[in-house]
């Protein structure tokens, strides 16, 4: 089962999501950490969904894993849930390297679709995969990397949620189910 969670900065869309695997969780839950820190904030950031993991009822398993994915294939279970937290972080540790993959057209399209292939391959090797994304399309963006950035994203996000059986917003903390039954999953 493929789940995608998506919400603003703070929404408590990683919660929701740590709490669909600690429902779904049989044998293993792996937590796929995308984000470097880049600077103070992050680094509190990051210390806090640490702290959150440490203090629940599961035993994760955390891979840090800010680029190449496809990289921990080995090390993935059948009977792993998997928390990809998240798409967004993930995104643009690949988009905004020293190849500056936003300016070409080509080469934006050959990161979407090497993520949606690991994004694939990551849900054919595990029992659940729970995707965290940042909701950023609130407000118009002038052209240039931001812009390539966020059009390559919803373009993920799309492809996500067309694959994913459950697709949650959530915002100031309430769950919001856009597809599948949420009945199902309670």
């Amino acid at each position: 089962m493929l789940v995608f969670v998506t919400g603003g900065v703070r929404s408590g869309k990683s919660a929701a999501a740590e709490a669909f695997v600690q429902k779904l969780m049989t044998n293993r839950a792996v937590y796929l950490a995308t984000s470097r820190v880049t600077d103070h904030e992050m680094q509190e950031r990051i210390s806090l969904h640490q702290q959150q993991r440490n203090d629940s009822n599961l035993s994760w398993s955390t891979l840090e894993v800010p680029k190449d994915l496809s990289g921990i294939y080995s090390s993935i279970q059948e009977t792993d849930v998997i928390l990809l937290d998240c798409a967004t972080n993930w995104l643009a540790n690949e988009l905004f390297t020293k190849e500056e993959k936003w300016q070409s057209h080509l080469k934006a399209n050959e990161l979407f679709n090497k993520m949606v292939g690991v994004i694939h391959q990551l849900n054919e090797r595990c029992q659940h995969l729970i995707i965290v994304s940042n909701e950023l399309f609130e407000e118009s963006v002038l052209k240039g990397p931001t812009f390539t950035y966020m059009k390559l994203l919803g373009r993920i996000h799309q492809e996500i949620v067309n694959q994913a059986d459950l697709a949650i917003c959530v915002e100031a903390g309430i769950s919001c189910y856009y597809k599948g039954d949420e009945t199902a999953w309670q």
